[in-house]
């Protein structure tokens, strides 16, 4: 008869259930709702467990992905509030706002190709003076200040 599982002393073997991961987030929510926490990699410092964890149980258990949300939201909550008043260092709170919750100094709108590259086809002239023509019509076009070109 053979047997099914992991092996005796195998520490490799898949630990979490869905009740052991909602308990672990239960409990970094709990933390995040104190206001030492600025960053999700404390929590899970604090938890004993890798930041990665929460990915990769939202990952297992996709309805577990509102928690992570919740927890990201106290996270950066307390950053800001942190920085208001003035209870952590405010470049180091900018940064964490703008590493870890997607914060930005200006909006950056892309009209034409909504964030895909532009594929410019190559042109293909069959002599100098043609392509030197061209050349100068392009450096007229990207010239703001040339009063030539409306």
């Amino acid at each position: 008869m053979s047997k099914v599982g992991a092996p005796k002393n195998n520490l490799n073997a898949e630990k979490w259930t869905i009740e052991e991961a909602t308990n672990l987030f239960d409990k970094a929510l709990t933390l995040s709702k104190g206001k030492d926490y600025d960053f999700i990699g404390e929590i899970a410092y604090d938890l004993d467990i890798d930041k990665g964890t929460f990915d990769y149980l939202i990952n297992k258990f996709p309805e577990l992905k509102p928690y992570k949300q919740r927890l990201l939201a106290n996270c950066e909550v307390n950053c800001f509030r942190n920085i208001k008043t003035e209870s952590i260092n405010t470049a180091a709170g900018i940064i964490n706002l703008k590493s870890n919750h997607g914060w930005t100094d200006r909006q950056q709108l892309d009209h034409t190709t909504k964030g895909n590259e532009i594929n410019q086809t190559p042109i293909i002239v069959a002599n100098k003076e043609t392509a030197d023509a061209l050349e100068e019509l392009r450096k007229r076009f990207e010239d703001e200040t040339n009063e030539d070109v409306s």
